[in-house]
């Protein structure tokens, strides 16, 4: 498969990871909203059954204790007058010897009936309870309701099911029971629900069983299936997956615009080098102890027709996509032929070259022997290479001898930030060393780093180095530094990089 190939589908892959996550978070939260509706649901109707049980004993009790013996018109008004604030009942009935003989609405019966035997007895208050779907309305022929009857001693009360429903809940199933010597008993809603709940796998978050924190025997199976919740909330979940969708796909087309980047400044990179994107500045390095310029460090810059690159930018690809050795050789062609044209740079002009540290370990280097331009010319060439590799290695040893025994300086770059130790500073073929800049700009704190410079001079000594200190500002910096014993100084406050035209410029006002 090819390259670019494989960035489009990790950007595809991409898009359909963040629809997909978007989509899991999507669902979750549907499912704690039909959760939080179905539990409202059962709170709802728990809370009408918890008023019903109350309502049927403060009916019940009261009527009892008349004590009344026959259904005459005053009985018929006592049960007329309680059923008159009643919410849950819609009928109260007297009996006279198990058979009912007057109802509130009815009045006395012509032919009295005979009651049934319960679902359940309550205990403690004896209340018999049964369902009944289909109780014949002895105010209309042929009308049927489904109702709950409670009977307790002489009364009885008819209790119309919807009323635990009225209107509020949203679920479309849901049985309220009661729970009666391990039997389980109907009173109202969906009959089977909750035996079909405790039995049945059902899908996460659309159910839910609730009994009564004030009569624990009651309890409430709700039912909301996830196909009626989509139903019901279709234009928010339509909404919800476009916007899902957009952001999958806007995730991909991010993720491709990043790797074509990076696809692109890497083409750019690759044909900078033919095409001589890359330019070179020069950044002067001072003696600090006379003012005068001694030498400069050659620094990178880049610039095609799409803009700049920052060595930050093209750097690191340079080094992933072994590009060093190519990158070195057309540093070293171009700044020989800009350098070697200033007539103005004496002889044994330092001209600091960076390599890169992979090229050591490759052997690449010890082509450099092989430029007569650069064996020849009239400067001091020293390599700066830095210590973000480790160099103690036979290989980087062989390759170091050979540079110095063919006439290269040896500089040790950006000492103290990579593998510095006292073993490499007497193992490796160095004549110089490069404070980082990091030290120099601590000297203002007077940070931990800028305390250390005494004793990397002590080093410096020891070995028999040059040093050269970088990020140079001000002038304090420069006085602490030419104290401490630092012989060479590179940075703002000599000159910044600059392009061979402007370092032209800048040695017309210079002594060497």
């Amino acid at each position: 498969m090819k390259k670019y190939p494989q960035k489009s589908l990790i950007a595809i892959l991409t898009g359909v990871l963040v629809f997909v996550i978007g989509s899991l978070i999507l669902l979750y939260f549907a499912g704690h909203k039909l959760a939080s509706t179905i539990n409202a649901d059962a709170k709802h109707i728990i809370k009408h059954i918890d008023a019903a049980v109350l309502e049927s004993s403060r009916i019940l009790i009261p009527l009892n204790k008349l004590n009344f013996t026959q259904c005459d018109d005053l009985n018929l008004l006592e049960m007329r007058r309680a059923l008159f604030d009643a919410k849950y009942v819609i009928d109260i009935g007297f009996f006279e010897n198990d058979k009912l003989v007057c109802t509130t609405g009815v009045g006395i019966l012509e032919k009295p009936v005979n009651d049934k035997e319960p679902d359940f007895i309550r205990p403690g208050s004896g209340a018999r309870v049964r369902f009944d779907p289909k109780l014949p309305l002895l105010l209309f022929n042929g009308r049927e309701m489904q109702v709950v009857i409670v009977r307790q001693k002489d009364y009885n009360l008819i209790m119309h099911t919807a009323v635990f429903n009225d209107g509020i809940v949203t679920s479309p199933r849901w049985e309220a029971t009661y729970k009666a010597q391990n039997t389980l008993h109907h009173l109202a809603g969906s009959n089977g629900l909750y035996d079909e709940i405790m039995n049945h796998h059902q899908l996460p978050f659309e159910t839910k069983l609730k009994c009564s924190d004030i009569s624990a025997d009651y309890c409430v199976a709700v039912h909301t299936p996830w196909s009626r919740f989509f139903a019901d909330n279709q234009f928010l979940l339509i909404i919800s997956l476009i916007l899902n969708c957009l952001a999958g796909v806007s995730s991909a087309l991010m993720v491709e615009f990043q790797i074509s980047a990076r696809r692109s400044t890497l083409v750019r990179v690759r044909k900078g080098l033919s095409k001589s994107s890359f330019y070179w500045t020069y950044q002067p390095i001072i003696c600090l102890q006379t003012g005068k310029i001694v030498g400069c460090e050659v620094l990178a810059r880049f610039e095609d027709k799409y803009g700049a690159l920052f060595p930050d930018q093209f750097i690191p690809l340079i080094r992933k996509n072994n590009l060093t050795w190519s990158f070195t050789e057309v540093m070293i062609a171009k700044v020989l032929e800009e350098l070697t044209a200033l007539e103005a740079l004496p002889k044994d002009f330092k001209v600091s070259l960076n390599i890169f540290p992979c090229d050591v370990e490759l052997g690449n280097v010890s082509l450099l022997t092989q430029i007569p331009a650069l064996i020849n010319s009239r400067f001091t060439i020293c390599l700066e290479i830095t210590e973000d590799e480790y160099l103690d290695t036979k290989i980087a040893h062989t390759h170091f001898k050979t540079l110095v025994e063919s006439g290269f300086n040896l500089s040790l770059d950006d000492f103290g930030t990579g593998y510095s130790n006292l073993k490499n500073l007497q193992n490796l073929s160095f004549h110089q060393l490069k404070i980082d800049r990091t030290f120099v700009q601590d000297i203002a704190t007077e940070g931990l780093k800028a305390s250390m410079i005494p004793n990397i001079m002590e080093l410096v000594h020891k070995f028999n180095y040059t040093c050269v200190a970088e990020g140079i500002e001000t002038s304090e910096q420069e006085a602490i530094l030419k104290t401490a014993g630092v012989h060479y100084g590179q940075g703002w406050k000599y000159g910044r990089p600059m392009t061979v035209d402007q370092f032209k410029k800048y040695l017309t006002k210079q002594t060497f």
